[in-house]
C-alpha cells in the first residue's frame, strides 16, 4: 500500500495511509458481497447475519461498530492508524486519531480533506459539515469512499473514519456504512 506525502500533521489526519486502490482477489459468491455476482435477496440475508462488534484501540481511544464478520483488523496497522480489511480485499476501513497540534478547525480539516480529494481525482458527491464534524462521500475510480472526521476533547482531537467499497458492492454496504459512522467516536 503506497503512502501519500506527509505534507503537514493536518495531511496526515485527512490522508494518511488511505489508497483507494483495492486489488480484488477472487473468491467464490458465497464468501464475498460482490452486488454483481450475488442476488439482491441473498445479500440481505447476508446482512440480517452480519455480525457487529465494537473496536476500541487501547492507546487513542477511537472506537466504533463494525462487521466483524465482514472485517478483519489488517497487519499493516500502524501507531498512525488502523487499517481493516473485508474478507473478499475489496473492501478496507481505516481509523485515525491524533492531535490536533495546529489548533485547526472543522473548516479547515473538511477543506484540506477535499484538496486531499482532489489530488486523487475524487468526484465528491455528498457533503455534510456541523460544528465538529463533517462528513464527504463520493467515488475515486470504481470506488466509493465514505470519510467522517471528528473534532473532540474540546477540539484537541481529530479523529477520522473512512471506508472504500467498489461502486458495485454499495447495496450491500449502504447499511453497513450508516451503522458504522453513527457508532464511530474518537
Amino acid at each position: 500500500m503506497s503512502l501519500f506525502a506527509i505534507r503537514q500533521p493536518l495531511a496526515m489526519a485527512v490522508s494518511i495511509g488511505i489508497n483507494t486502490s483495492i486489488m480484488p482477489i477472487p473468491l467464490s459468491a458465497t464468501q464475498s458481497p460482490s452486488a454483481l455476482s450475488t442476488p439482491m435477496p441473498l445479500l440481505q440475508s447476508v446482512q440480517e447475519k452480519v455480525e457487529y462488534r465494537r473496536y476500541v484501540d487501547a492507546k487513542s481511544g477511537i472506537s466504533i461498530t463494525y462487521p466483524a464478520s465482514i472485517f478483519t483488523k489488517s497487519d499493516e496497522s500502524t501507531d498512525q492508524f488502523t487499517k481493516f480489511i473485508s474478507l473478499d480485499h475489496r473492501t478496507t476501513f481505516y481509523l485515525i486519531s491524533m492531535h490536533n497540534h495546529q489548533g485547526q478547525n472543522i473548516d479547515d480539516l473538511a477543506a484540506a480533506a477535499e484538496a486531499a480529494f482532489a489530488e486523487e481525482k475524487a468526484v465528491i458527491t455528498y457533503r455534510r459539515k456541523k460544528q465538529d464534524w463533517f462528513v464527504l462521500s463520493g467515488f475515486i475510480s470504481n470506488n466509493i469512499f465514505y470519510r467522517k472526521t471528528i473534532l473532540s476533547n474540546g477540539g484537541q482531537t481529530i479523529g477520522t473514519f473512512q471506508i472504500n467499497f467498489p461502486k458495485d458492492q454499495k447495496p450491500f454496504y449502504y447499511d453497513i456504512v450508516e451503522r458504522m459512522s453513527w457508532s464511530f467516536k474518537p
